[in-house]
């Protein structure tokens, strides 16, 4: 089975909401959630469990 552009066309269409001005990676970052995790006491937590 092979593809063609014409089989991706309606995920490559505009939209109307997106700002084209600003750059992808500042559109991705402003969607993004920054989380502070203590990863040594997660493994601690996780060996503990029965």
């Amino acid at each position: 089975m092979s593809h063609t552009t014409d089989d991706f066309a309606k995920f490559m269409a505009g939209d109307p909401e997106d700002n084209e001005d600003v750059p992808l990676g500042d559109a991705l970052q402003e969607l993004a959630i920054d989380i502070e995790v203590d990863a040594v006491e997660e493994v601690r937590d996780v060996r503990e469990r029965p």
